[in-house]
């Protein structure tokens, strides 16, 4: 029967305490966000049984009320109930930590954009597809104008969360988009390119991208908040409406580009990097963690704390591995549910379960979690131990996300990228073994009904993972040289001043610090990836192996500046050919290192890796791959 959330919306408001008793509310994926006076008036158990209610859950300073796919439905009828004074919201003080705080300041922010970051990272992979399928010219205006549509989103990222942060602040928001703008208008970007010092009275600025930045914004916004209550208050009512935005703005952009803004560099650095670290240290152990514990961190409403993490690591990496790990967990769950599903004799857990299996394949887990899995306990748990495998899975095969998405069977596109099949495999098969895994054992395991034993589906399971995982690894005993594509000193890429790459969780090579800003083929094969910005070309051998040339640390932020490509995707290049020119004084005026990191991609692949240090030539060996 369909659910009227009209009425869900009206018994709602009755239940939380009426118009008086709500401060506030906002909405995610699943899940209305309420911040109430006073939750002691609120009796869950009468809130749970409204119909198109899944569940609550008392996190983060916020009772969140999980509805499932149709919360907006519910949320424009709730809206149109209650009056929401901004003000008293932005000034309510929750008697919550600050780590609740800082969860709630996050989910508020990054909630109401969120689908529109992941439909332009499904374009991206859509795109992608187009490219490795050779639907599209990469060089005419079709694919030039949806890719640079594709990246709008990401590249005024602090126009976004600008808008947002601003209601939660309460900041006048039009006075928040300007600050915003301001980081990201081109003359500023000209002043980043150009290298050149700048002084604001007398002070060296610190010329950084703000494009794609999370955390400088949101420190703006916070900070211009009590700048602008200042003058609010002191500035006589006749010149208030039109000094107060003026020196909000006057004081706040030249103070993020001096303090704020490279703080929140810093710390947005310090955050990723950390979680970098740890998974260049073990993948596997890393996809273990992520893909048992995030479904649970999901359940107390703590998830979005790696938002910012993830959203850096697209800015600054042009992919992301944490949404890798995470998929696992999504599908785990997913299957869970069916697998409660095919052993339920109950017609109504019958129909609950296969609903929320469906929904959850499609990324919205809460149906499953909350409805089905937690409900009966023993399959949350399967599902947290078939994500936990599954995330190894993937962490084993390097899988990443190359736009921001919330995993699900449509969003697979977002982790396709030419040039880089085996991880997009990877991912393929750990999602499938985390849905496999999560049928079997609540199958297995089952929930205060009769077991059934079925250890014969368990093992075929687990033997067609390990045989298709085999399969990928296998390839005919070979060594192959690799010669350089640059002239200079070569380095270790533990070496390299880059953790991600030093880690090799992106691949095995080695950095060569350039004598001369030209890149040449150092095999035959094919242009598998080239960035637009020059920086960076994927190649693939002849032979298959995958290889990264990527030409300095961090000059992505140059926007192409400094960078001639002699070549775009698609290209077929003979050993010598020239790539890319760069700029090297362009590279090092503007605070950036030009070491050439140049890496094999598919170490899955390789069993073996020897380099040559020293001095080398351009196309002289560097390195030896055994397979």
């Amino acid at each position: 029967m369909a659910i009227n959330y009209q009425n869900t919306a009206n018994e709602l408001v009755k239940e939380l305490g009426g118009d008086e008793n709500i401060i506030n509310v906002t909405h995610c994926a699943t899940r209305l966000r309420f911040i109430l006076k006073d939750e002691s008036k609120v009796d869950s158990a009468k809130v749970t049984k409204i119909p198109g209610v899944i569940t609550t859950v008392q996190a983060s300073g916020q009772y969140q009320v999980v509805i499932g796919n149709h919360v907006k439905d519910a949320y424009d009828f709730v809206i149109k109930q209650i009056h929401v004074d901004s003000s008293q919201a932005a000034g309510q003080k929750q008697k919550v930590g600050i780590v609740s705080r800082i969860i709630d300041v996050i989910s508020s922010i990054f909630a109401p954009f969120l689908y529109t970051l992941a439909a332009c990272g499904i374009l991206q992979g859509i795109l992608g597809i187009f490219v490795a399928t050779n639907l599209i010219d990469t060089a005419g205006g079709t694919y030039q104008i949806l890719n640079f549509i594709s990246w709008t989103a990401f590249t005024f990222l602090p126009v976004l969360i600008a808008v947002t942060a601003s209601k939660k602040f309460n900041v006048n928001t039009f006075v928040a988009l300007v600050i915003a703008c301001a980081l990201v208008c081109p003359d500023y970007i000209n002043m980043v390119g150009a290298g050149d010092p700048v002084y604001f009275l007398g002070i060296r600025v610190q010329l950084l991208s703000y494009t794609s930045s999370v955390i400088p914004i949101i420190l703006a916004i916070w900070i211009a908040s009590y700048v602008q209550k200042f003058f609010d208050k002191y500035l006589p009512i006749v010149v208030r409406n039109l000094f107060s935005p003026m020196f909000t703005i006057v004081i706040m952009v030249p103070l993020t580009l001096l303090a704020f803004g490279p703080i929140g560099n810093a710390v947005g650095g310090a955050i990723g990097g950390a979680y970098n670290y740890l998974y260049g240290l073990s993948p596997i152990i890393a996809g273990l963690i992520v893909g048992g514990l995030w479904e649970v961190l999901v359940i107390f409403g703590v998830h979005w704390g790696i938002t910012p993490v993830t959203v850096g690591n697209y800015a600054n990496l042009g992919y992301d591995t944490f949404t890798g790990l995470q998929a696992s967990a999504v599908f785990s769950q997913a299957g869970a549910a069916l697998g409660v599903f095919l052993k339920t004799k109950d017609k109504d857990m019958k129909g609950v379960s296969l609903s929320a299996a469906i929904t959850g394949l499609f990324g919205i887990t809460e149906p499953a979690i909350y409805g089905v899995n937690l409900r009966l306990k023993k399959p949350m748990i399967c599902g947290c131990i078939a994500g936990a495998v599954g995330g190894a899975i993937a962490g084993a095969f390097n899988a990443v996300s190359w736009g921001y998405n919330m995993p699900g069977i449509a969003t697979l596109p977002a982790y396709f990228k030419s040039g880089h099949m085996s991880q997009f495999i990877g991912l393929l098969i750990s999602i499938a073994v985390a849905f496999v895994l999560g049928v079997v054992l609540t199958m297995i395991v089952g929930f205060d009904e009769n077991k059934t034993e079925e250890p014969e589906e368990k093992e075929d399971n687990t033997e067609k993972a390990d045989k298709t995982t085999a399969t990928e690894a296998i390839t005919a005993k070979q060594e192959t040289e690799l010669a350089s594509p640059v002239k200079g000193i070569v380095i270790p890429v533990e070496q390299v001043k880059d953790e991600v790459f030093a880690s090799k969780a992106m691949g095995d090579g080695v950095g060569i610090i350039p004598a001369e800003g030209k890149v040449y083929a150092p095999f035959d094969g094919t242009a598998a990836v080239v960035f637009p910005t020059g920086h960076a070309i994927g190649l693939t051998g002849d032979n298959g192996m995958e290889t990264l040339i990527h030409i300095g640390i961090d000059t992505v932020q140059l926007e192409g500046k400094g960078f001639t490509s002699h070549i775009k995707e698609g290209d077929t290049v003979k050993k010598g050919d020239l790539l890319v020119e760069f700029d090297m004084d362009v590279i090092a005026k503007a605070g950036y290192d030009n070491t050439v990191i140049y890496i094999i991609t598919d170490m899955d692949e390789v069993s073996d890796l020897t380099i040559e240090e020293g001095a080398t030539e351009a196309l002289e060996k560097v390195m030896t791959a055994f397979h």
